[in-house]
């Protein structure tokens, strides 16, 4: 029998977005946007018939969510036709008694399987000839993993698949310098003797194609991007599983908002408004931290931010980095800048009569930064 699944995790439900200085509205709507990306990828995993839909940890931002939200939680992934499977990860991680993962029980349809003993789950009862063999987080950061207890294990469940859920770092794939993230290494995975492992931590998607073939691990990514430092638009897996041992992996885009950090060169009016217009181009969804470097004729470098404030209208939020953009320096704007016979109009000035606009752009940026 094939099996069919669909694999996200970190998706970090009522993650506040209080890391930079975004307005409300803006901090809301992206807010908002992680809620309809679990709608979204429910949605897309009934259409594609998975059997399985497997959140590999991080479902939450923290344990301390509010009541409001782990039900609105649970109602979303109640509307998933197959089994629901959900790992802690270290940001919303198991303890005894923890208020969330009670609520999110209490609530969740019958569908829902909580991974957090250290034991095979037996999918059987279900339909599925699966078992699940959870590597979840009872803490925020460990240097230990929840990987090795499957390896010591003398009998496992007589089921078809036997597939590994695990949360945390894997030794290059995963940044984890001083291995505070749950380490893992390929060997400890392939040691286990699972079909595959569907992993959650790392933010950008393993491996980085749309499509691949006989994997035995993936790393879903953010289905949804939360920052500058987020390359792609959003991402996650539609795994298939086939009787013959092969694997295919297929990328689902769910993401809504872009976050795009852009460095581009201007030297005049007409080059910023045909990069206004570029960017423009789904400006209601699109977060822009753009730096710009050149140079522009005077008048023009004075009427840029009018241009630019045109920008601001188009897109959700910018931040504008514009100090590496400089006036043209010729002999008229010398004069205009600097008072006869002083120190930085002779310096200007004679470099502008050898013909030395490098020279003088440079120079120039130096007295500037002098007079700061």
């Amino acid at each position: 029998m094939g099996l069919k699944v669909f694999h996200t995790g970190d998706v970090h439900l009522d993650m506040l977005y209080r890391n930079r200085g975004y307005p409300e509205e803006v901090r809301s709507k992206l807010m908002e946007a992680r809620y309809q990306v679990l709608e979204q990828m429910v949605e897309t995993a009934n259409r594609q018939e998975c059997h399985l839909f497997v959140v590999a940890g991080d479902l939450f931002e923290r344990v301390t969510v509010k009541e409001q939200q782990v039900l609105r939680a649970a109602e979303i992934l109640s509307r998933f036709n197959g089994v629901c499977a959900l790992l802690p990860g270290n940001h919303d991680y198991y303890t005894p008694h923890s208020n969330l993962w009670e609520s999110l029980q209490k609530n969740a349809a019958e569908n829902l399987v909580l991974l957090v003993e250290l034991a095979p789950y037996d999918l059987r009862d279900y339909g599925l000839e699966v078992a699940l063999y959870p590597a979840p987080c009872h803490s925020r950061h460990a240097t230990e993993n929840c990987v090795g207890w499957i390896s010591e294990l003398k009998e496992k469940p007589g089921v078809y698949w036997h597939l590994g859920v695990a949360h945390g770092t894997l030794a290059g794939y995963s940044p984890d310098l001083h291995h505070n993230y749950f380490p893992m290494s390929e060997q400890e995975l392939t040691s286990a003797g699972l079909h595959f492992w569907f992993l959650g931590h790392t933010h950008v998607p393993v491996p980085g194609e749309d499509v691949f073939y006989n994997r035995h691990f993936a790393y879903c990514g953010t289905p949804e991007p939360d920052g500058f430092d987020c390359r792609h638009g959003g991402q996650a897996w539609v795994i298939e599983l086939e009787e013959n041992g092969n694997t295919r992996g297929t990328a689902v885009q769910p993401g809504s908002y872009i976050f795009k950090d852009l460095e581009r060169e201007v030297n005049g009016e007409k080059e910023i408004e045909k990069l206004v217009s570029e960017l423009s181009e789904n400006g209601e969804k699109t977060l822009l931290r753009l730096k710009l470097r050149g140079t522009m004729p005077r008048e023009e470098f004075e009427n840029r931010h009018k241009i630019l404030e045109e920008l601001k209208k188009k897109v959700l939020y910018l931040e504008l980095d514009d100090t590496d953009l400089q006036v043209e320096i010729t002999r008229e704007t010398i004069g205009e800048l600097f008072p006869h016979q002083s120190f930085p109009y002779l310096l200007l000035d004679s470099l502008a009569q050898k013909g030395d606009q490098r020279a003088l752009q440079v120079a120039y940026s130096l007295i500037k930064e002098v007079k700061k």
